[in-house]
């Protein structure tokens, strides 16, 4: 069939009506069987998504093209570009095609273009005609009217739009491109490529800005109407700025301070994810420039950036829903401005005031925007909860659960503890930080009286979320270690009848993680995890209130002191002896210590200097900054673990990813295979070794691996072989559970 049979916009139209009206057009349709799989692969039960917008985006699209092309049969014809959709008098709509599905009751629009598509010209004349049929029906929802744009090809703009409304707006677009170079015409299923104007690629604890909406209620409300009335107000919130747009959270929380300090049982804790918190990555990656546009000239060289980060107001999102409704029922007032990466900042335990982990026990929690998007999606993904949250695969836990929800946003927003699966000597000891303070404050708890147990249940409840992600990680590397046997004793979360099974529980997880986990051969580790079990009360602003000769604060401190001294003297150690990159621990010291450890000298001297430094400065740097250097030359906690390959994951998104990267004209980008088994596109870094040369981008792709051990290795692979599972006949392996493969 020659290409001059379909030179006018008419004569595809007229085909694309032929099609329909014969009941053969999904027929006509190729890659249809590519949305489903990519969907499928995106539900895997063994694939946990990270959070980055382009892939989030990409799911709306895949999803979008899913819901159109269910429902292209059976189409009812309505007009054919003859008779226009307007009403009123004036300029006349006239829709391409305009069907509807009699059997969902859904019209179902076609927008056709037989040249290149404008992006303007394109989404105006959508938006127009879908308005139009609610004009109609003015009571008519998004999913009641679904879109397709045929056309030869799609720019990037165009991309962006569509996607945009697929995203955001919530709109149904499928995009099919009309391919008449055969025989017969064709549809192409095209899904856009997704929106990535700035790179963005995961959230930080920075980024979600968060304050307190405290609530003084009328002195004649009871405590039930007081939840009653918060209740109301968080759910306007959640509604009113889905609306809006952007994206946040709402939690409800009670006061344990109530009533002898605070005025009110419950008030409402809220974030927001802040807009412009994603600029100054993406001008260090290289995304955006002040070159780019006006817009980014403005923000970035103009030196606004932080004060329009400061000034925005996002307490306002909801149109200020929730303090009007509040108003009505006593006196709102927003305060407590921070973020969530300070919010959970494990300092925290070290603060002399009164932290909001101390007596805000959250009650419930939901989410809106694409944040909720994400958070629902992980929910109702069953299968794949049970996988990775088996505790929380269960009736009764969903978003609005606070654990969960909280688990979920720190999953997103916030550093782990077990970095890509990696249990360095840092990561081992904030595990037995973390699992002595949760063994210390449950004990109390647990032997307390009703008042006492209603004032400790925030503080047992944040130090419960501070814990339980590393536990899924111990759970993970038990599952795909071969070299770990005996299953690791439960350690009961939420269940403190009294302190002495608490104290035989944890030491029963304790002996194994130490002997089983750990392992004999790593007597350092081995000390790092029960070191932070003993000295935890160390880390909490608490302890300084205990007596100076009190014996038990005595041991500790000793303790403490002894540890940090000679972790300090490995380290020396090691890099007098060349074990470690001399020049980062210096540095590193410096920042620590300044010039009070000289390493340029000899062994005994560097001992000497180690020995003479105050104890108050010793006491300052465990929790953090002495680990930290022990991770510079300790290897990393190994074990023998089973390959797997890497099946069922959205390479097509994956190859999209490093197609745009050398559009960015970055330097050998790749996929990366981290020790946890994670999945990512990266560019090769200068300590890898040299790129091999790829011969054809379109179908290789270099692999680069991180082993445990610290080997760093680059081979080429094919993407046919990637989608296959084979991977350099079996070199690839997964560093952490075979079923935590995150991308």
């Amino acid at each position: 069939m020659a290409r001059t049979k379909f030179a006018s916009e008419k004569a595809v139209q007229n085909w694309v009506a032929g099609r329909v009206a014969a009941g053969t057009l999904r027929d006509a349709i190729d890659g249809a069987e590519r949305v489903e799989t990519a969907l499928a692969q995106s539900a895997s039960p063994n694939f946990w998504p990270m959070f980055p917008i382009d892939y989030l985006s990409r799911k709306c699209n895949l999803r979008a093209a899913r819901a159109v092309l269910d429902s292209l049969s059976a189409l009812t014809l309505i007009t054919k570009n003859s008779i226009k959709l307007s009403q009123t008098a004036g300029p006349a709509l006239f829709a391409d095609l305009l069907y509807c599905a009699e059997k969902t009751s859904q019209f179902v629009l076609f927008e056709i273009k037989n040249r290149k598509a404008g992006v303007r010209e394109t989404v105006t004349q959508l938006l127009a005609y879908e308005h139009e049929i609610f004009n109609h029906l003015p009571l008519a929802g998004h999913d009641d009217v679904r879109m397709v744009v045929v056309s030869r090809d799609f720019t990037t703009l165009l991309d962006h739009a569509l996607t945009g409304l697929n995203t955001w707006s919530r709109r149904q677009v499928l995009c099919l491109r009309f391919d008449d170079t055969r025989a017969e015409p064709r549809l192409v299923v095209h899904i856009p490529r997704a929106w990535k104007a700035i790179g963005q690629t995961t959230l930080s604890g920075e980024s979600v800005c968060t304050a307190h909406l405290s609530f003084q209620p009328r002195a004649d409300m009871t405590i039930e109407q007081i939840h009653a009335v918060c209740d109301t107000a968080a759910a306007l919130m959640v509604r009113e700025a889905e609306r809006r747009g952007g994206s946040g959270f709402v939690m409800i929380v009670e006061d344990c301070f109530y009533p002898a300090i605070t005025t009110s049982p419950f008030e409402i804790f809220a974030g927001v994810v802040n807009p412009f918190s994603f600029l100054p990555a993406a001008k260090t990656m290289g995304f955006v420039d002040a070159s780019s546009s006006a817009l980014s000239k403005y923000v970035l060289d103009g030196g606004v950036l932080g004060d329009l980060s400061i000034g925005w107001n996002w307490v306002s999102s909801d149109g200020d829903a929730a303090i009007e409704y509040l108003g009505a029922f006593g006196t709102p007032i927003w305060n407590g401005f921070s973020n969530w990466n300070a919010f959970r900042d494990v300092h925290r335990w070290r603060s002399v005031e009164v932290t909001p982990d101390r007596h805000l026990m959250p009650v419930s929690i939901d989410f809106w925007g694409i944040l909720g998007d994400y958070i629902r999606d992980a929910v109702r993904q069953t299968s794949r909860m049970q996988t990775f949250m088996p505790a929380y695969a269960k009736p009764g836990f969903d978003w609005r659960h606070p654990v969960l929800g909280v688990a979920l946003l720190d999953d997103i927003s916030l550093t782990p503890v077990v970095q890509q699966g990696q249990w360095q000597f840092s990561t081992i000891f904030a595990f037995g930080v973390r699992l002595g303070r949760l063994t210390d404050l449950t004990a109390h708890y647990a032997d307390g009286d009703d008042e006492t147990r209603r004032k400790m249940q925030a503080e047992v409840f944040w130090a419960e979320v501070d814990i339980i992600p590393i536990l899924y990680e111990v759970l993970w590397r038990y599952r795909s270690a071969s070299d770990l046997t005996g299953a690791p004793p439960t350690i009961p979360i939420g269940l403190y009848d009294n302190s002495k099974n608490i104290a035989v529980g944890v030491a029963a997880f304790t002996k194994w993680f130490v002997e089983v986990f750990i392992g004999e051969r790593q007597a350092l580790m081995q000390h790092a995890f029960i070191t932070g079990l003993r000295i935890h009360s160390l880390f909490d602003a608490r302890f300084d209130t205990l007596p100076s000769d009190d014996p038990t604060a005595l041991a500790i401190r000793e303790e403490a002191i002894a540890a940090g001294r000679d972790w300090l003297k490995w380290t020396a150690a090691a890099t007098i002896s060349g074990h470690a990159d001399a020049a980062t621990v210096g540095d590193e010291m410096a920042a620590a210590f300044g010039g009070a450890i000289p390493l340029n000298q000899k062994k005994n001297a560097v001992f000497k200097a180690i020995d003479a430094l105050d104890d108050a400065v010793i006491i300052e740097k465990p929790l953090i900054e002495i680990p930290r250097l022990m991770d510079l030359w300790h290897s990393m906690l190994v074990h023998t673990l089973e390959p797997f390959s890497p099946t069922n994951l959205d390479w097509d998104w994956f190859e999209d990813q490093v197609r745009a990267a050398r559009e960015r004209n970055v330097q050998h980008p790749c996929i990366r295979l981290t020790p946890d088994g994670r999945f990512g596109v990266s560019k090769l870094g200068p300590d890898t070794p040299p790129p091999l040369r790829i011969a054809n981008p379109e179908t290789e792709v270099l692999l680069w691996v991180t082993e445990q051990s610290g080997l760093e290795v680059v081979v080429r692979v094919t993407w046919e072989g990637l989608r296959m599972g084979k991977v350099a006949g079996g070199l690839v392996r997964a560093q952490a559970a075979r079923s935590r493969r995150r991308s």
